[in-house]
């Protein structure tokens, strides 16, 4: 066995299972602000009567796996605060960090992800975005026909070789 084949995990075929790849062809930031509507719940409203949201949308096309490959993506990643708590536990409620959608309602494109990321994070993430992330790797679970949850998910500058047959070839 050569010496490039025994750490490369993607020989094992599991290793591609609920695994998305996206090339990021353009984004914008994205910045909200007025003031809410009386049916939005206090809770929601930002100083007592505004709404207030920053996000980033990203479009992009999927490169592996083949089934979507050549799709359309639309990512829409929204801030979340240090009162946010993930778990599988019942006291959180939050046992994913985003949603993928195979059919989304209103058809901009072929596919669409809602991400969650840390509002601190937000300044390198743009950062990033402007200079050099140009893939999004997104990891799923409880896949159905019209959704998944997204277990996790990173940017990368480039693909790794090792993952260059799976989304390039086939």
């Amino acid at each position: 066995m050569s010496s490039d084949t025994l750490g490369n995990a993607a020989l094992d075929p599991g290793f591609f299972d609920h695994r998305l790849l996206v090339e990021i062809e353009s984004w914008e930031p994205g910045l909200h602000l007025g003031v809410s509507a009386e049916r939005t719940p206090a809770e929601f409203r930002f100083q007592g009567g505004l709404d207030y949201h920053r996000n980033f949308d990203i479009s992009g096309r999927v490169l592996a796996p083949k089934e979507h490959r050549g799709k359309s993506i639309r990512v829409w990643i929204s801030p979340f605060g240090p009162e946010m708590r993930f778990g599988a536990d019942e006291d959180t409620e939050i046992d994913e960090v985003g949603r993928l959608e195979f059919q989304p309602e209103f058809k901009r494109s072929d596919l669409r992800a809602s991400l969650w990321l840390p509002e601190s994070s937000l300044p390198y993430a743009a950062t990033c975005l402007a200079s050099c992330w140009k893939f999004i790797h997104l990891w799923t679970f409880d896949e159905r026909d019209e959704e998944a949850g997204v277990r996790s998910f990173s940017f990368s500058a480039k693909i790794h070789k090792n993952l260059e047959p799976w989304a390039f070839e086939g």
